[in-house]
């Protein structure tokens, strides 16, 4: 698959990385673009299956905004993204960032999963915790099922896979952050998962 990472920090490069040693084709858009594979981000976009946005949460509107709905189409979107306050805690009122990215840009299929977790957790999460889950939240049947594929391809066993329904789901994934961040003060480690044990 011909994926799009915007965003090349932490989150952005080792999902980029894990998937290219998955056999996908993957482009970085990035506001300092340079080389063959770190684009601008309308660039980057243009040539792609599949858009992770691994930016803040703040960062995500405006990016796609200049990306433009043509640009964007109808492609799928995966939205790992988190809006953190500089008190470290959940930054969105309302609906979360997913949410209003499908009301923006309603032919964009937009997915929610990633973001209950640290980066590293996201692309092996069995070497790090022993049973793991990751929710995804979205609309559109097809693209809810490519991005478990590749979810798969990250690590994720089907068994860590809840599919929470619609994108109006995310907005509850999103509102964990602030109970995410706080486990990490209370722990003093980020490798850990919220997982559903039944």
């Amino acid at each position: 698959m011909n994926i799009a990472v915007l965003g090349t920090g932490k989150v952005g490069s080792t999902l980029g990385a894990r998937l290219t040693s998955r056999g996908h084709r993957v482009l970085y858009g990035s506001r300092t673009p340079r080389g063959a594979d770190r684009l601008d981000h309308r660039s980057a976009v243009a040539s792609c299956d599949l858009v992770i946005t691994a930016l803040p949460g703040d960062d995500v509107l405006g990016v796609l905004e200049e990306i433009g709905d043509e640009a964007l189409g109808d492609k799928i979107l995966l939205d790992p993204s988190a809006t953190i306050t500089p008190q470290i805690a959940t930054g969105h009122t309302g609906d979360g960032v997913a949410v209003r990215v499908q009301e923006r840009f309603p032919r964009t299929r937009v997915v929610k999963t990633l973001n209950t977790m640290n980066f590293a957790i996201m692309v092996d999460p069995l070497a790090s915790v022993p049973a793991a889950s990751v929710f995804v939240s979205g609309d559109d049947i097809a693209a809810k099922k490519a991005v478990t594929g590749l979810l798969g391809d990250l690590g994720w066993p089907d068994t860590g896979i809840i599919d929470l329904g619609g994108i109006g789901t995310a907005t509850a994934t999103e509102q964990a952050g602030s109970l995410y961040f706080a486990t990490v003060r209370a722990l003093g480690d980020a490798r850990f998962s919220l997982t559903v044990s039944r």
